[in-house]
């Protein structure tokens, strides 16, 4: 049934990192009757989705940007890449409601250490952009796919891997079934997991740790590269530069607070439908 005898016409404007959050928003609010600009600021849509594909054994992942991308194309959403929106082109062009979904960055946390050290985030590392050496630490505070991926990744390339995680095991936020699979792939890569383990800092060749529960030291030492799988940080710049714009503004998705796919793609479901 359609609620809106007459369409109602808007502008749905969203920014960087394309997240799957976004994309669902868009079509959604399209399909009711509304013009739907979505911005990209990169030459790509799908975000974090991107990341995920590039994993071992999760290329599935990328299905989930060309079915929301599909959506967007069947319902006429007018997508512009490449193009970084703001505060400034909310207030020139005025649309009804402003969709602020720019996604989150990787978190860094409070760590000590000294200029020898080298620490790269999980995401330079999928994306190729870090050059890790061949004994390597990951620092897992989140238990999701991101640290298994990353130690993965890493053990398949020859590394030789320790996966220290903030949890009584590593991907403690995932399904267990996909859990246990996966770190009994990891054991047989040769991967060492260290439970109960939050990162303090790290020098030049030694990663240093705290218990979580005894807050007694753990220190791994002979190490060349820290990477920290950290969780996520929301990205609210757009979002703060629109506190007095006149219309409406909508933050979704990691934006809001950093979560997993399926929750992202709700937000955006709920959004399409709330306008």
């Amino acid at each position: 049934i359609d609620v809106y005898p007459q369409p109602v016409v808007f502008h749905c404007l969203a920014v960087p990192g394309a997240q799957l959050d976004r994309i669902e928003k868009a079509a959604v609010a399209a399909e009711r009757g509304h013009a739907v600009t979505l911005y990209e600021c990169s030459n790509r849509l799908g975000g974090q989705a991107l990341l995920a594909q590039m994993l071992p054994g999760r290329a599935e992942f990328g299905g989930i940007i060309t079915n929301l991308t599909r959506e967007v194309e069947r319902a006429g959403v007018n997508v512009i890449k490449s193009t970084l929106f703001d505060a400034a082109m909310a207030n020139s062009s005025t649309p009804d409601v402003v969709v602020v979904a720019t996604g989150a960055v990787p978190r860094v946390p409070p760590l000590e250490t000294d200029d020898d050290a080298h620490v790269v985030d999980a995401w330079s590392v999928i994306n190729g952009e870090a050059n890790v050496g061949a004994s390597v630490v990951v620092a897992d505070w989140v238990g999701d796919w991101i640290g298994l991926g990353v130690a993965e990744s890493l053990a398949r390339a020859g590394c030789q891997v320790k996966l220290v995680v903030n949890a009584a095991v590593a991907g403690a936020s995932m399904h267990d079934v996909v859990r246990d699979q996966w770190i009994g792939e990891l054991h047989k890569l040769g991967v060492e997991m260290i439970p109960y383990a939050k990162v303090f800092g790290a020098d030049e060749d030694t990663v240093y740790f705290t218990h979580i529960v005894t807050g007694e030291p753990i220190v791994v030492e002979d190490v060349e590269t820290l990477v920290l799988a950290q969780g996520h940080t929301p990205v609210n710049t757009l979002a703060d530069g629109l506190k007095t714009y006149p219309g409406e503004v909508m933050l979704i998705g990691d934006a809001l607070s950093p979560r997993t796919a399926e929750e992202a793609v709700l937000d955006g479901l709920k959004a399409g439908t709330e306008i």
